[in-house]
């Protein structure tokens, strides 16, 4: 079974093809460019170098939020055209989890953070138990404030809001607050597959794929007012 992982939600992105238990390929940068320009060049280009045909991907996963607001849904449109044309299926994941995938088995909880602006972030908590990822705390987007008032025990801090917000995590939570080198602050295409195979039950078609954006977006705001 082969699944190709995208993730455009933050200002790495990528993709990475995965058959079975065994990367096939893969392919993360820093976008300069839009996604928009990079995305479908990227995946051409990788299918092109390993000789394997649009066709023979049998699933497409695809971190679905939250993130980059212009990220996600570039990947989602992207995703729906692909699907459109090989008739394949989709897994969304959360962004955050496959962030915390960086982390296995550890000791520790571990704690995803992007940056949401307006002074706020997008948090999870996790923890590693019996050789899986457990979620302890649903995605959500609070103050940084209120996501300190939930730590009580050593956590992993990861992301780019965990590197914004690095000295006051520090000032409130001191030894408790840990950050692994940036490295691994942000979500890999090749862990997304992976996570794919983990939730082939959870497949949908790809019209009811739908951006996980967590809060309304600056356009809908004006909108509404």
């Amino acid at each position: 079974m082969r699944i190709l992982g995208i993730d455009t939600s933050t200002k790495y992105a990528g993709v990475a093809i995965v058959e079975d238990d065994k990367l096939i390929a893969e392919s993360t940068m820093q976008f300069m460019a839009t996604h928009s320009e990079k995305l479908l060049p990227e995946i051409a280009h990788i299918l092109n170098t390993i000789k394997i045909p649009l066709e023979t991907i049998d699933y497409y996963a695809i971190t679905a939020g939250p993130g980059s607001f212009t990220g996600l849904r570039v990947a989602v449109s992207t995703v729906k055209g692909l699907s459109f044309v090989t008739q394949k299926k989709v897994i969304p994941i959360s962004t955050l989890e496959v962030m915390a995938w960086e982390f296995p088995f550890c000791n520790h909880q571990i704690c995803p953070i992007l940056d949401a602006r307006k002074k706020e972030v997008f948090s999870a908590l996790f923890k590693w138990k019996d050789n899986k990822i457990l979620r302890i705390k649903e995605d959500s987007v609070s103050e940084i404030d209120n996501l300190i008032e939930l730590i009580n025990e050593k956590t992993v801090f990861t992301g780019s809001g965990a590197e914004l917000y690095r000295e006051k995590l520090v000032e409130k939570l001191g030894s408790k607050a840990i950050f692994p080198p940036f490295l691994y602050s942000y979500p890999s295409p090749r862990i997304v597959a992976y996570i794919g195979f983990q939730k082939i039950n959870d497949v949908i078609d790809a019209k009811e794929l739908q951006p996980r954006y967590l809060r309304k977006s600056e356009a809908e705001i004006k909108v509404i007012e």
